[in-house]
């Protein structure tokens, strides 16, 4: 019976290993990467030579968590997917961890081993204590006359000599213990940041395919997952109120698509294909009895659609000042084919041989400059005989960043590979920076708060394309603070908060010999008047911006009045909300003072929120 079983299990393995030598598999490679607020599309390519005819592989290395609905897969070669199916492997175990998290285990798994050995020495040590202690007990009451004292006195000095070497001993063991436990629970917590990517799991495509021809056939397979998102944000640096402000556009980017996304085109773009949203349209709207209706189940509800945009990517084309395509590996001087000798080449300012402008990535060219004849010669003299090109270097992370918008959704195109691991951490890209100028006034408004602000005012703020997202303002190279930019606001103006400026100080006070109480038959009339003194300390003019407010009334029998002859003439008066404003500039050192009063009148025995 024994025998039996083995050769069954034998030759399930045997089978088994036969099964996965024939299976065909390929491992495929990410190139591209469209990260949207909420999801990614992501594109891999493979390659394998097909025999002709029906053909079966299996393509890994695809992220384990996608929407089949949105997969795609595209052949060469006259080759047609007659089928295909997507799995996820939860049973292959060459899924190694990534270097850094192998470096961290093999440190954990080094101390671990050091703690063992500590433990026992411990162990040991505390033996060894008990046993001298029972030694030295049974020795001192072992004789029914006792010891002498030259005896006793040995056993003393033994006993105090072996028992402070092994206290020394045991407490540098107790402080290794804990040294080790210390590193190995920084370790291990390191370790699970570091672990947060699906190592374990893997997506598995298979293809049945009907080949015309034995032929290579190239694959390009793209799909979505949710596993990915980006966030806006912006560093604004404002040097002083006489120069322009300098908005730097940055991105953070996360995935955890259970793959580490090295160097791929990477694109950023503000769809959300995710949603598959419709325009709603009106019903008719019956009126009919309540009937409470039972709410359907989440397995009821019906699942958005998903659509994607195709994308396309061109190889950079270096357009000369001659008005013609000079790829960087056939550099020619227009209309000068019969000369022999190279030209002299310029890279950023600095003249190099031709061998090193050839070595250039062509991804890291700004552009090319073709100049002959007297143009080069005049600046270049006698060694552009031959002619000059000129390279430029991209030199900012603004050159290798390209910004597009349609209809719908703005996209930002990088030109530089990219490395996202995908462990969840959050990724730091630089978009673009824009200078724009600003109105710089101060404001205050003393019944909500003394304080005074310095307040920068964003004219035309729409043509910066500003995306909503949270903003870090450094002014004079200090940090101010964290605001939020709305792109969705509707003011003409973005206003930022630059901070409070205790040299502009505002008062505010009320005057009681303009304030009175009086009775009207049924009715009490209050009069309140505040007075608002506001001085510039500075040794410059300033702008600046005061509110004060007065009360709305909402009902027929509370009435309240603006005394106009009684208030400082205003800006603006923002009656729907009774704010009133005034602007205007202080000189240096200027002291200004403004005045507002309103007078309530209300039924007796009414208690208002005055």
């Amino acid at each position: 019976m024994k025998t039996k079983l083995l050769t069954i299990i034998l030759l399930i393995c045997f089978s088994y290993y036969g099964f996965a030598q024939d299976k065909k598999t390929i491992k495929s490679k990410l190139n591209d990467a469209t990260v949207f607020f909420q999801g990614a599309e992501l594109t891999h390519s493979a390659s394998y030579s097909l025999a002709k005819g029906e053909n079966e592989i299996y393509i890994e290395g695809l992220s384990p968590n996608i929407d089949k609905n949105s997969l795609k897969i595209k052949t060469t070669n006259g080759v047609i997917v007659s089928a295909y199916e997507f799995s996820v492997d939860f049973l292959t175990e060459t899924k190694a961890l990534s270097t850094v998290a192998k470096k961290l285990q093999d440190s954990v798994d080094y101390y671990k081993k050091k703690l063992e050995q500590v433990n026992t020495d411990i162990n040991i040590t505390t033996n060894l204590i008990q046993l001298l202690q029972k030694g030295t007990d049974k020795n001192v009451a072992g004789s029914e006359k006792g010891l002498g004292i030259d005896e006793l006195v040995k056993t003393m000095d033994y006993y105090k000599t072996k028992s402070a070497e092994l206290q020394t001993t045991q407490a540098a063991n107790n402080k290794r213990k804990s040294e080790c436990d210390i590193a190995i629970a920084r370790l291990n917590k390191q370790l699970n940041q570091e672990s947060l990517k699906n190592n374990k799991t893997a997506g598995i495509l298979k293809l049945n395919l009907s080949s015309p021809l034995a032929n290579t056939c190239s694959f390009i397979i793209s799909y979505y997952t949710s596993a990915a998102n980006w966030v806006p944000y912006y560093d604004i640096n404002i040097e002083s109120t006489e120069k322009p402000i300098k908005i730097v556009a940055k991105s953070k980017v996360r995935q955890t698509t259970g793959l580490d996304w090295e160097k791929v085109n990477l694109i950023l773009s503000t769809a959300t294909p995710s949603n598959g949203k419709v325009a709603p349209l009106f019903n008719a709207w019956f009126l009919e009895n309540y009937r409470p209706q039972p709410r359907a189940s989440a397995g009821m509800a019906m699942q958005n659609s998903y659509s994607y945009a195709k994308k396309e990517f061109n190889n950079l084309n270096i357009q000369a000042v001659a008005e013609e395509s000079i790829p960087i590996g056939d550099m020619k001087i227009r209309g000068s084919s019969s000369v022999t000798e190279s030209p002299l080449y310029i890279v950023d300012g600095i003249a190099v041989d031709e061998d090193y402008v050839q070595s250039l990535d062509p991804n890291a060219i700004k552009n090319v400059d073709v100049l002959k004849d007297t143009n080069s010669t005049a600046i270049y003299g006698s060694r552009a005989a031959n002619g000059v090109i000129v390279v430029t270097l991209k030199s900012s992370m603004d050159d290798f960043i390209t910004q597009k918008e349609n209809e719908l959704n703005m996209v930002y195109n990088i030109d530089m590979p990219y490395t996202i691991p995908g462990n969840g951490k959050e990724q730091t890209i630089d978009l673009q920076t824009k200078e724009t100028s600003a109105e710089y006034k101060y404001y205050c408004a003393p019944k909500l708060d003394t304080e005074t602000y310095l307040l920068a005012e964003i004219p035309d703020w729409q043509k910066l394309n500003l995306l909503s997202g949270k903003a870090n303002i450094t002014y004079d190279g200090t940090y101010v603070g964290e605001t939020f930019l709305d792109a969705r606001s509707t003011h003409e103006k973005l206003t930022l908060t630059l901070g409070t400026d205790k040299r502009v100080p505002v008062k505010r006070e009320k005057m009681q010999d303009y304030s009175s109480t009086k009775f009207l038959g049924n009715d009490t009339k209050q009069v309140f008047t505040y007075k608002l003194t506001v001085k510039n300390n500075q040794n410059k003019p300033v702008k600046m911006v005061l509110k004060d407010q007065y009360p709305i009334s909402t009902q027929k029998n509370i009435e309240v009045e603006l005394l106009t002859k009684d208030t400082t003439p205003w800006t603006a008066n923002k009656e729907d909300v009774g704010v009133i404003t005034w602007e205007e500039e202080l000189k240096a050192g200027e002291t200004k003072v403004y005045q507002i009063s309103y007078s309530v009148k209300y039924p007796k025995g009414t208690r208002l929120n005055l």
